[in-house]
């Protein structure tokens, strides 16, 4: 079985600045404001570079989008539910919804901020001066979700969960309530491919994961069945495929996914080995 490490926010900080993979000299010296201030607040700041890939689809066909490399997006994402990741970018960045698809199309494209939503503070620097005026302590940016629970939708690895929106507004009951609606209940749900989201009694992995700072229990985590959904599950870097109604996989809010136990266990097609 592969191995899920024990997490845990802690007083662990750090600041992840996504920079396109040309940086002009506006960029440049943002990027370099950022981790100047990072240095300052002896708190630790990683660059990464993001992947210039054209698009098709739409109005936007035959133009370079630059989106986080895939194994980027996976350790950015397991990241956010062990630490405390101020997540910075000083170009627009898209995560593939899908990544096993090729050509990109548009409609597939999740962008950071959409990604890292209520899993991190994220800010995008335009021009140096932007970067100069952004003088808030980095420590004074996670505060905790208020009214903690869960059941809350928030827990959910979103970009998993639902493959079609974005939902910006969770903080509030009429976004809740139309996420009820759509999905229905907390113990159990239907996401955007119809597939099955129950929450494990069972709660297995050894993992200790947080979210906004708030600790959840250790091994927490989803069976997702096929029933009568789609075939396939993706992930930021892994698809899934389910071959009957009854197959499931472990899902965990980290994006972490795990085949169930015995013949009827999903199986990862992608990547191959």
């Amino acid at each position: 079985m592969a191995q899920h490490s024990a997490g845990g926010h802690d007083e662990v900080f750090e600041i992840r600045i996504f920079a396109p993979s040309k940086e002009n000299t506006e960029q440049r010296n943002i990027r370099r404001i950022i981790e100047e201030q990072a240095s300052t607040q002896s708190i630790q700041s990683y660059v990464r570079r993001l992947e210039p890939v054209k698009v098709t689809g739409g109005g936007t066909a035959g133009r370079p989008f630059e989106l986080l490399k895939l194994e980027d997006a996976k350790e950015l994402y397991e990241k956010l539910h062990r630490a405390n990741v101020f997540v910075a970018a000083t170009s627009g960045a898209f995560v593939r919804r899908d990544p096993s698809s090729l050509p990109v199309r548009r409609k597939q494209l999740l962008s950071l901020e959409a990604f890292v939503r209520y899993k991190a503070p994220f800010q995008i620097f335009r021009t140096p001066a932007d970067a100069s005026r952004f003088s808030t302590p980095f420590r004074d940016l996670f505060p905790p979700i208020a009214s903690f629970d869960i059941t809350d939708p928030r827990v959910l690895p979103l970009h998993i969960f639902d493959q079609v929106s974005e939902w910006d507004s969770l903080e509030t009951e009429i976004s809740q309530k139309a996420f009820r609606d759509a999905f229905g209940g907390n113990t159990r749900r239907l996401d955007s491919g119809r597939r099955e989201w129950s929450r494990a009694k069972a709660l297995h992995g050894g993992d200790i994961l947080a979210i906004s700072g708030q600790t959840l229990p250790k091994g927490f985590h989803w069976d997702v069945c096929r029933k009568k959904g789609e075939k396939h599950l993706m992930t930021t870097h892994e698809v899934w495929e389910f071959k009957n109604s009854s197959c499931y996989c472990n899902v965990y809010p980290d994006g972490y996914v795990r085949a169930g136990q015995g013949n009827s266990s999903a199986r990862k097609v992608w990547p191959r080995k």
